[in-house]
């Protein structure tokens, strides 16, 4: 279990999972994948997890299998435009439970917020606002030469 430090002294133990961080190259490049479950349809991805990006985005297989299995059915929160370095899309925000899939220890169940719009073609991204903010963790890009991410 990872330390969390004050002035160099350990003062707590924090993380209780963790995950390899995965480098992959596709159609969009994956610097720091992570892969996660969306629970309500049963599906594992590869996400990109992006500290920098305002919100968390469904990628367009993880859209398309909410809309066919009917998940989202409640009223969406808002509704919201993103600009992209893809461009620019509208879409509605959603909240779902999402579990980080843990390499060791236990996995991480979060509800989320993700913008769900039928045009995005990138990437399951990770963002910072009502996803990544709502956990503690860190990464260690030496951690077996490999990289990790620890959370709790």
């Amino acid at each position: 279990m990872a330390n969390l430090y004050k002035h160099n002294k350990a003062i707590s133990q924090w993380s209780t999972s963790g995950a390899y961080l995965h480098f992959l190259l596709g159609s969009h490049k994956l610097v720091t994948g992570l892969e996660r479950e969306f629970t309500a349809v049963n599906m594992k991805q590869m996400a990109l997890l992006d500290t920098g990006a305002e919100l968390s985005v469904a990628g367009s297989f993880i859209y398309q299998a909410f809309f066919y299995e009917n998940v989202l059915f409640d009223s969406p929160l808002d509704k919201r435009i993103i600009s992209t370095l893809l461009g620019k899309f509208e879409g509605h925000l959603y909240r779902v439970e999402v579990g980080l899939t843990a390499d060791w220890g236990e996995p991480l169940m979060i509800e989320g917020t993700f913008l769900f719009c039928e045009e995005w073609q990138g990437p399951t991204i990770l963002g910072f606002h009502g996803f990544l903010e709502r956990i503690r963790f860190a990464i260690d890009p030496d951690y077996e030469q490999i990289g990790c991410i620890d959370f709790s």
